[in-house]
This record gives structure tokens, C-alpha cells and sequence, in this order.
């Protein structure tokens, strides 16, 4: 997940394989959910690929440590900046296309492998991780929302607690809070009622029906 590139290493985590669980089956959830947009659904795809990878690796079953390093640095270069525009521009061509959606994560994908992964530049990452939740809380507390705020805070507080590598006690360590925080914020966020209709406008030029 974001922020695990850098800091979730070392033997197996039992409680992180848990969380990251959670945080699967949340994602995987919004993913199946037909009343998301397109864009949402995509961005909780990475999200539940990443996590799968975290739970063989924290479990001990199967580490893959480097393809979860590549999904963790994807979801904060792509997915989270993705769930932001399905927030931010809730209409968009971004949002409700599959074209579109797939050609926003592609190219921050691309940016990411360049910048984190040629560049080694892991701390825009990070930034824009945190940047993507910040614009959502800002935007949703704009609108009242005060339910999507405060997921977007519990999202936030993740990210920013993982960062601070704060434990409580020996039963939740950084990488916990982040998994946790993720998956609640995850979950308000993806089932607000912002988006009016579902429907894929991929077949559509510029939103007028193509004849």
C-alpha cells in the first residue's frame, strides 16, 4: 500500500497479513459493486491487488516482496489519485469512461515507474498519496458531506500515522494503521451518493451518443 515501498520490510507480520486482508476484502467488494463508476472500480482493483500480494507477504506463504513494493507504489501513484478525480469531478470522462480511466492509471503508472522506480524518487509517492486525500477531504467538507469527510479523514490518518510509524502497543504496528485506516476510508468513500448514474460512457464521443 502506499508508504509500504519504504517501510514494510523484514520477517513475517502476522497482524499486517490480517489487516491487509481487510483491506482486500473491502477493496475487492467496492470493486464487484455495479453502482460504482468505472474509475472507482479500477482503483479498488489495484488497491485488492496490492493487498493480495501483502497478505502472501506478511503471512510468510509467499513473499513476493518486489511485485508488492511495484502494486503498493502503483496505488499511491495511480489508484489514489484515480479515486480523487472520482470525487473531485464526479462526471468526468475520467470517472465514468473505461477509455478514459484506463489512460489516466496508465500514465500515472508510467510516471510512477519512472519517478519511483527509475528515479528512486519514492517520497512523490508519498506526497502525492497524501495530496489526493487531502484534495477529497477539502472538496467533500466544501459540499457538507460530512460522512465522505470524515472517511477521507480516517484515510488521511492512515497514511500520516504510517508515515509517524506509530504503534499501539505490540497488537498494531504502522503498517496496521495504514491497512486499517485504507480499508474504512475506502469503504465510506466508495459508497457515498455522488454519482448519479453508472453508466459506461466509453461508447459515447465527448458525451453525445455516437451515431
Amino acid at each position: 500500500m502506499p508508504g509500504c515501498t519504504r517501510a514494510c520490510k523484514g520477517p513475517p507480520v502476522l497482524s499486517m497479513a490480517y489487516s491487509d486482508g481487510f483491506l482486500c476484502l473491502v477493496s475487492l467488494w467496492l470493486a464487484s459493486r455495479n453502482q460504482s463508476p468505472i474509475a472507482l472500480r479500477l482503483a479498488c482493483t489495484l488497491f485488492a491487488a496490492a493487498a493480495v500480494l501483502g497478505v502472501l507477504r506478511f503471512s510468510g506463504v509467499y513473499p513476493l516482496v518486489g511485485w508488492h513494493q511495484f502494486a503498493s507504489m502503483l496505488g499511491a501513484m495511480a489508484a489514489l489519485p484515480l479515486l480523487a478525480v472520482c470525487v473531485l469531478w464526479p462526471n468526468s470522462l475520467v470517472t465514468r469512461s473505461t477509455r478514459f480511466a484506463w489512460i489516466f492509471m496508465g500514465v500515472m503508472a508510467v510516471l510512477g515507474v519512472i519517478i519511483v522506480g527509475a528515479g528512486q524518487k519514492r517520497v512523490v509517492a508519498d506526497a502525492l498519496a497524501v495530496l489526493s486525500v487531502v484534495a477529497m477531504l477539502v472538496t467533500l467538507a466544501r459540499a457538507g458531506l460530512w460522512r465522505g469527510t470524515l472517511c477521507a479523514a480516517v484515510l488521511l490518518a492512515g497514511l500520516l500515522l504510517f508515515a509517524a510509524k506509530v504503534s499501539v502497543g505490540e497488537v498494531l504496528v504502522p503498517g496496521d494503521l495504514l491497512h486499517i485506516g485504507m480499508a474504512l476510508g475506502l469503504l465510506g468513500l466508495g459508497t457515498l451518493p455522488l454519482w448519479s448514474s453508472t453508466e459506461d460512457v466509453s461508447t459515447y464521443d465527448h458525451g453525445a451518443p455516437v451515431v
